[in-house]
């Protein structure tokens, strides 16, 4: 009982935190038209601001690279389990992006469009910005469950559950690191845009220290996977649905904050830093989230893991 007590002024605070974030962000003035931040794409770009876009985009691009790599072998070396749950992890990854580009692509726009018509502009923001969350509770936890419901190796073990969501959450970073490098080479080849230039350069007026943001958000995002991963996992080798429906949650509320952001246009008006404050308690909550799953992963699981493994050669007896 007391473990629930905590656990509920946990939920209760952090609610509370992104509730007050939120109404701060939203009370922070836009910049006027004349100011740079807003004018920049229409600027001429400089030979200053490309290497200021080179170095921010390779700098950012490079520390989410770091950021990848540490969490993978930081949990390897603590978890001591195969690497190939890693690289499940990143499949099933892999799956459910697949899955939910194929609804978002031929679909979001209608019915994004269709609930702007059908509601006031306040609440058609919190609704899509929900329906935006769902989209990743349904394909990406969603999946996740599957996986684990055909593959019930996933749940034998809480490292494997672990190492699932690691991989889920590695991979992702590691790609979007190596997409702002790709735009870094771009810049670096002089075939640069005006608008990645001006892109760069009003994310920089914005925002203090604008190249460490990605390997935050990225440090984030990877304890949300694991989290939320382990939860459903947990699900699988307990039986208890509460586990999965908190996973669900945990990964929908934190694509719909996002999610909120983008169909507001406050990414461009804010500092990206309160965005980033936004959803910090998520990761914050993460992790006594994957406490609790190593906690309470069955034993039973645990000895099906130990009968797995091959039985050791008796030793020769020394002549």
């Amino acid at each position: 009982m007391h473990l629930r007590l905590n656990w509920s002024r946990a939920a209760i605070v952090s609610v509370l935190y992104m509730t007050v974030m939120a109404s701060w962000c939203t009370a922070q003035p836009a910049p006027s038209t004349t100011e740079p931040a807003t004018s920049a794409p229409s600027t001429p770009v400089s030979p200053e601001d490309i290497a200021y876009a080179f170095r921010t985009t390779l700098v950012s691009g490079l520390g989410m690279v770091v950021v990848a790599a540490a969490s993978l072998l930081y949990f390897r070396k603590r978890l001591k389990t195969d690497w190939r749950w890693f690289g499940v992890g990143a499949a099933v990854w892999t799956v459910g992006v697949i899955l939910k580009f194929a609804w978002a692509v031929p679909l979001n726009k209608t019915i994004l469009h269709g609930l702007e018509q059908a509601m006031p502009a306040p609440l058609y923001q919190l609704v899509a910005a929900l329906y935006i969350g769902l989209l990743t509770g349904v394909f990406e936890i969603g999946i996740t469950l599957v996986a684990g419901l055909l593959w019930k190796k996933l749940s034998a073990d809480s490292s494997r559950a672990i190492a699932v969501g690691v991989g889920a959450g590695v991979f992702e970073a590691l790609l979007i690191g190596l997409r702002s490098l790709s735009a870094a080479a771009v810049l670096l080849s002089g075939l640069a845009t005006e608008q990645l230039v001006g892109e760069v350069r009003a994310a920089a007026q914005l925002t203090f220290l604008a190249w460490l943001c990605g390997p935050v958000e990225r440090l984030i995002a990877i304890l949300c996977h694991i989290s939320s991963r382990a939860l459903t996992l947990l699900t699988i080798a307990t039986g208890r649905w509460r586990y999965f429906w908190s996973g669900f949650a945990l990964m929908t509320a934190l694509d719909g904050v996002a999610g909120y952001y983008l169909l507001t246009g406050q990414t461009k008006t804010l500092s990206i830093w309160w965005i980033e404050l936004t959803i910090a308690p998520f990761a914050v909550l993460s992790i006594p989230l994957i406490r609790c799953c190593l906690r309470r992963w069955p034993t039973t699981t645990a000895a099906a893991v130990e009968a797995e493994r091959p039985a050791e050669p008796p030793a020769t007896p020394a002549t």
